[in-house]
């Protein structure tokens, strides 16, 4: 499959403006309702037809990135068959029998943030193979049967990382030397191998950083994530800096610095994806760096694609969607703040243009 690096890439503002373009040419045919036309025809769009299926409705992350879905649907008039996920990120087995379930119901597309990189492999295809279009998002699968895939770069993702985590460290002890760790959520999940490497890539940037120490979550999401982290601040005392590659290490590391006392004056956090709580935490200096993907867009922008694929337009094959980190000096700037609240700041959607109508 044709990486990031070789596929199209597509900014925020181009994504916006294709879907303005899309917007527009069905008002003009007066099909479709939108915000600032003089007039409001009625959508006849209504009668597509899709599923949305994420990793699981048990977090903050994919609940924005199905807030992104639910308001393109809303926003377009289309028929949401279902905004669904497994149990827990590491069912993959669920995940699986949900896209059977999509496909039974004929939709004209089906929205998907594959679990696994291959244990869905043979599904998608199916799927691809029986004509209903499919829209990758978030995570990568080892197949090219799919019309379009929205996803962060997560290399690029793992890269930010490590040199945010530097940045940090220098700051605090005058320049980026000594040892570092990072966790994994779940092995062989695409997106967090992709940034894994990035990390590990990014340190190489950065030789007075020694990396002593890398363990895998197995896609617990209860104590292995905070137990992993505090095995590692035992086993290693001297520890500067520490790398949590997903929302669940995350949270796993906050718990163990906390129960080991460790001195965020001394010791460097950076992780990704943002909750209320870990955001405050940024803001309070407890975390040093949060990177933020653009998961409503990726859920808006899944849905705007399907809609292409589905009439039969040629649509791009990778949309990169951007990484930023967020850190305890640029939180509150417009730019983050619109990442951290995509549906109160506007950001993406019809309402965050000014649209004429003749």
């Amino acid at each position: 499959m044709a990486g990031p690096e070789d596929a199209h890439r597509f900014s925020r503002r181009l994504l916006l403006q294709a879907g303005a373009s899309v917007g527009m040419g069905l008002g003009a045919a007066g099909t479709l309702t939108l915000a600032g036309c003089k007039s409001q025809p009625k959508s006849t769009l209504g009668g597509v037809r899709f599923v949305f299926i994420v990793k699981t409705v048990n977090s903050t992350y994919w609940q924005t990135c199905l807030a992104g879905g639910r308001l393109a649907a809303e926003q377009l008039g289309l028929q949401a068959l279902q905004f669904t996920g497994a149990n827990s990120e590491a069912n993959i087995q669920r995940q699986i029998e949900l896209v059977e379930d999509a496909l039974a119901k004929r939709p004209d597309f089906i929205v998907l943030a594959p679990t696994s990189a291959t244990a869905l492999d043979a599904t998608i295809e199916t799927v691809h193979k029986s004509g209903v279009k499919i829209i990758l998002i978030d995570s990568a699968a080892n197949t090219n049967a799919y019309d379009t895939f929205l996803a962060t770069d997560n290399h690029a993702g793992g890269l930010l990382a490590a040199t945010t985590l530097a940045e940090a460290i220098k700051t605090k002890t005058g320049a980026p030397v000594g040892q570092v760790a990072y966790s994994t959520f779940l092995s062989g999940v695409g997106s967090l191998s992709q940034r894994d490497r990035g990390f590990v890539d990014g340190l190489k940037g950065y030789p007075g950083l020694e990396l002593v120490a890398h363990k895998d979550a197995g896609g617990d999401q209860s104590v292995k994530p905070i137990g992993i982290v505090a095995d590692t601040l035992t086993r290693f005392p001297k520890l500067v800096g520490y790398f949590a590659d997903s929302l669940v290490t995350l949270q796993g590391a906050v718990v163990a610095f906390r129960e080991n006392h460790v001195d965020p004056t001394k010791v460097s956090l950076v992780g990704f994806d943002p909750t209320p709580i870990l955001v405050q935490l940024l803001k309070d200096r407890k975390i040093d760096g949060i990177i933020l993907q653009d998961n409503f867009q990726m859920g808006y922008g899944g849905v705007a694609y399907g809609v292409l694929a589905a009439a039969g337009l040629k649509t791009p094959r990778f949309i990169n969607t951007g990484v930023t980190a967020a850190t305890p000096d640029n939180v509150n700037s417009p730019d983050i703040q619109g990442l951290l609240n995509p549906v109160t700041q506007h950001r993406v959607g019809f309402h965050a243009m000014s649209l004429q109508s003749s």
